[in-house]
């Protein structure tokens, strides 16, 4: 009888080491680190603002997942709304307020006691701090949660951050979502190149309006490729050099771009900058196009006589962002895409809770903002 015994316990130990281990979760995040949870994450730390976006695309209530958080961006409007969805799981998060990776400090985040630190590439450049956390038993993952749209696994970080949730399904259908708008604009793009069509010279402004014309982002930042892959050429990027740069009136007016972009928020409104963003009137937008078209410089080029000015949400989605430069762009090329059609379906098969407000603006009243 004893030896029976002892041969079911063999056998069920052989059986238990043979099985996966299903509590346990393991990626490899985008630094080349493996990452291990005994089980889902539950008390997060994100180091990026818009991860909390991402976060209501895989999570109907993602407050409650969250422990303390970067939001040292947002602004009150966009911080209020997703305060709205749980008031109380919201309130519970601490708020932080932390400009780099200097800034991250160790022991502040371990006093959270959070399951799981999510940083970015830009926060993942704090080694210390890092080093910190895991010799606390911490978990560390640098992710890029926000869809890059110019890599080739774009929804990497998205994916890998809705497996550590215990989301992998949501997250493979997310990510799904976005390859295939990305593709129907970047397919037609590489056939435009490849006939060898002359492309619209654009000048994108960052936080437009805030300041004389005109600032331009440079090579390289996400905002500014876009232009690139809806097949644009981005003024100044010959000699703008990191995030954006001031170009002269006069280098603007020689250059005479063909379409003007403004990116704009309510983070610039007291400055006097482009207004858009969650709760903002589609007039008062319109009205602060005009005020940021109208300086020296852009206001003597082709983009304003010819009324191909435009406005974007510094912080929209940026599938919907580069739909909407692909039409502004090219619209005949790009009649069929409706980027508030592709808004309207995140809104109803992803969020939390749907952003309202004004998140694009035209030069046009008979245009439609949104």
């Amino acid at each position: 009888m004893i030896k029976k015994w002892v041969f079911a316990a063999w056998l069920i130990g052989m059986l238990l080491v043979s099985l996966p281990a299903s509590a346990q979760i393991e990626i490899t995040d985008q630094a080349g680190r493996t990452v291990r949870l005994a089980q889902p994450a539950q008390r997060i730390f994100f180091s990026e603002p818009g991860d909390f976006t991402v976060m209501a695309m895989l999570e109907e209530n993602p407050a409650r997942r969250i422990v303390a958080w970067n939001r040292w961006r947002l602004d009150k409007h966009t911080l209020d709304h997703w305060r709205s969805i749980d008031p109380v799981a919201f309130d519970k998060i601490n708020q932080m307020v932390i400009d780099g990776p200097q800034n991250l400090n160790a022991e502040m985040l371990i006093a959270n006691q959070p399951d799981l630190v999510v940083l970015d590439h830009f926060f993942g450049n704090a080694k210390q701090t890092i080093a910190r956390l895991e010799q606390a038993g911490i978990p560390v993952a640098v992710l890029n949660l926000e869809a890059d749209l110019r890599e080739r696994n774009a929804t990497e970080g998205l994916e890998k951050m809705a497996i550590l949730i215990g989301r992998e399904q949501r997250g493979r259908e997310v990510a799904d979502f976005i390859v295939r708008h990305v593709q129907r604009i970047t397919q037609r793009v590489t056939k435009l190149k490849e006939q060898q069509v002359a492309l619209p010279t654009v000048l994108m402004e960052p936080h437009a309006g805030t300041g004389p014309c005109c600032m331009s982002v440079g090579s390289g930042v996400l905002m500014g490729d876009l232009i690139v892959m809806a097949g644009g050429r981005l003024l100044g990027s010959e000699i703008v050099e990191g995030l954006s740069a001031q170009l002269s009136a006069e280098y603007v007016i020689a250059s005479d771009p063909e379409v003007y972009i403004g990116t704009g928020g309510r983070h610039i409104e007291a400055r006097g900058g482009l207004l858009l963003g969650p709760d903002v009137d589609p007039v008062a937008s319109r009205a602060s196009l005009q005020r940021v078209i109208q300086r020296v410089g852009i206001a003597q080029t082709d983009a304003v006589r010819n009324h191909r000015t435009y406005g974007i949400w510094h912080s929209g989605y940026p599938i919907v962002n580069l739909e909407l430069i692909a039409t502004w762009l090219h619209p005949e090329l790009f009649s069929d895409v409706d980027p508030a059609a592709t808004l309207a379906e995140i809104n109803q098969r992803f969020m939390a809770k749907p952003l309202t407000g004004t998140f694009w603006i035209t030069p046009n009243p008979t245009q439609k903002a949104h």
